[in-house]
């Protein structure tokens, strides 16, 4: 007994099917990831430390070098480049393409674990970078407010960027523009020279009173008492009356060499908007996570931070990536329903019959959703070059059931009924009808052989072949079973 055959002794059955699968793709389609461009993994990794005060030549012998050569010996390393220069150094790795890199920076933790108890004591622990499509800011969200830039600065640090990293997606909230709030010290020269002080005096004696440390426990019966100093400057009049030294038995303080303070740290740096110094909060998004989604979590956390904001603050998007992309993607989408329309269209002039042009129109979007289905299930999002390949698929997905119904058509023609018209024109088409998909199915196989070898190329276009496979095994999976039950029992 035929496929078809068997698909018409339960048409019922096999609608429901169909109408299921649609029903789960219409579901997936309104939550399938949104993107200008697919994601991309860059097998680039970059390991930084800093060496406060330290030359460029002293970082490349004390920190450079060793970290270095204990990463030569990475699996899938291609090129190693460093830089040292005053106060830090920077190594930088390249790897094959398809290589995995969580693997790899676990490898270069391990690495830099051993490293590290060789660093000077005043390196910091290296840090791993990973670089990646997602690595720019995706929004800027600017303040404003009748108050300084470094006023406007302490707000976002304060208020703004810990409810912004909470959001679902956000990677980092940074705050540009203003001065960072800190205590200085200026001391005065005759001063320190008249009590035989040097500045790394001072600094250390500021530092061995500025500490809170663990004291272990106490117990007392079934009690646990747990023991900490809490020796933290909470204050600047603590900071001035700290003791530097005794000369003489007389305590020299802080406030006999010199005046601690508030204010604010050197500039580095300054942002201005429209020629105007600003504060502006730039967002990042994290690697895995969909820059669209994410914008709308963040759109969120906004209008929530609205209500706490001082009244004269606001908070104004001056830059969001989204809008192009959601501007592109509304326009691929307008196209290809422009598309389908047409397609539709002209079929129904060259079939010159109703029902069987209303076979091929419920086919096409079905196609369509199923294979948007497969893409939500895969990960796949929804861009530039997926949309691409499912606007090209578009006049592929019609050609089978186009073969299908023109065939059960002639039959009808010759005086046969319904049923049996669909039943001997699929068998005489099946055939046919499967080689045909699989030759077009075949052309992409080669490039699944060399898509490392592509490196970005081959990331770039996954999407738009995936997406035109699964569209023609969709439309086949319709052609063979959809069409001859819909024309040979439900649509006569």
């Amino acid at each position: 007994m035929s496929i078809t055959r068997k698909t018409l002794d339960h048409p019922v059955l096999t609608l429901i099917v169909f109408v299921l699968l649609g029903l789960l793709g219409l579901f997936t389609v309104g939550k399938i990831a949104i993107a200008l461009f697919p994601e991309t993994d860059n097998p680039v990794a970059m390991v930084m430390t800093t060496y406060t005060n330290a030359g460029p030549e002293s970082v490349e012998k004390t920190i450079t070098e060793p970290i270095e050569s204990a990463l030569l010996s990475l699996n899938g390393l291609q090129s190693m480049s460093s830089t040292s220069s005053e106060g830090s150094s920077s190594v930088e790795l390249s790897f094959a393409y398809g290589t995995d890199m969580d693997a790899i920076v676990s490898d270069i933790r391990d690495k830099l674990e051993r490293v590290n108890r060789n660093l000077p004591d005043n390196a910091s622990s290296p840090s791993i970078m990973r670089f990646s499509g997602s690595s720019s800011s995706i929004m800027r969200i600017l303040l404003r407010g009748n108050r300084s830039v470094n006023d406007l600065k302490k707000i976002a640090e304060n208020s703004i960027t810990d409810i912004l990293e909470q959001a679902d997606g956000v990677g980092e909230a940074t705050v540009m523009g203003g001065r960072t709030a800190q205590v200085r010290v200026e001391l005065s020269q005759n001063r320190l020279e008249a009590y035989g002080f040097t500045v790394s005096t001072v600094s250390q004696a500021l530092s061995k009173q500025n500490l809170e440390l663990g004291g272990g426990k106490l117990q007392d019966g079934e009690k646990d008492y747990i023991v900490r100093t809490t020796g933290q400057y909470t204050s600047i009049d603590e900071i001035n009356n700290t003791v530097i030294s005794t000369v003489n038995g007389y305590n020299v303080k802080l406030s006999d060499v010199g005046t601690a303070y508030i204010g604010y740290a050197d500039v580095t740096s300054e942002a201005y908007i429209n020629g105007e110094p600003g504060v502006y909060v730039s967002i990042t998004k994290q690697s895995d996570a969909n820059t669209v989604t994410v914008a709308n979590n963040v759109y969120e956390k906004i209008n929530q931070l609205k209500e706490t904001l001082p009244p004269d603050v606001t908070m104004e998007i001056i830059q969001d990536e989204t809008t192009s992309i959601r501007e592109t993607i509304n326009t691929l989408i307008n196209s290809a329903w422009q598309g389908l329309l047409l397609a539709i269209v002209i079929l129904f002039l060259f079939l010159q019959n109703f029902k069987s042009t209303i076979i091929i129109s419920i086919s096409i979007p079905l196609s369509i959703i199923i294979t948007l289905f497969c893409m939500s299930m895969a990960g796949i999002t929804l861009n530039m070059m997926t949309l691409t390949g499912l606007i090209l698929g578009v006049g592929m997905i019609v050609d089978a059931s186009i073969v299908m119904i023109d065939i059960i058509y002639t039959y009808r023609q010759r005086g046969a009924r319904p049923k049996i018209a669909a039943i001997l024109g699929s068998q005489e088409m099946l055939m046919s009808v499967i080689s045909g998909n699989l030759t077009t199915i075949c052309v992409f196989i080669p490039f699944l052989f060399y898509i490392s070898e592509l490196e970005m190329l081959g990331q770039m276009f996954k999407g738009i072949i995936f997406t035109i496979v699964i569209s023609l095994l969709s439309s086949l999976l319709v052609a063979i079973f959809l069409v001859p039950v819909l024309a040979g029992k439900f649509l006569p």
